[in-house]
């Protein structure tokens, strides 16, 4: 039931980690992304492809760069996965009364 959600954190912190190295090194292609991060050629690609159509990056001639809404679509992000946090807060307090009234039965 958490394999999933485990995999969509582990996907969203790839993508965070090659829009950091984005926006630290900017124009920057494929090879070099995957040199500091190191991560595999594909991993890389699927990230720049995802982080392009949300807006985020856009290819050059001399490899990824930040787009002009960048800040904002980033903060919009940013704003949205705050809410997620206290969603999943709350789901984990209500496991955890669960488990408890489950065990004093």
């Amino acid at each position: 039931m958490l394999r999933s959600l485990r995999e969509a954190l582990e996907t969203l912190r790839r993508h965070v980690q090659v829009l950091e190295v984005v926006a630290e090194h900017q124009p920057i292609g494929i090879g070099r992304i995957s040199d500091v991060t190191g991560m595999e050629w594909h991993k890389v690609r699927y990230s720049l492809r995802v982080l392009e159509e949300g807006g985020i990056i856009r290819p050059s001639k001399k490899g990824a760069v930040l787009t002009e809404d960048a800040p904002a679509r980033i903060s919009e992000i940013s704003r949205r996965l705050s809410e997620l946090n206290r969603e999943l807060e709350d789901i984990s307090k209500r496991y955890q009364s669960l488990a408890r009234k489950l065990e004093e039965g």
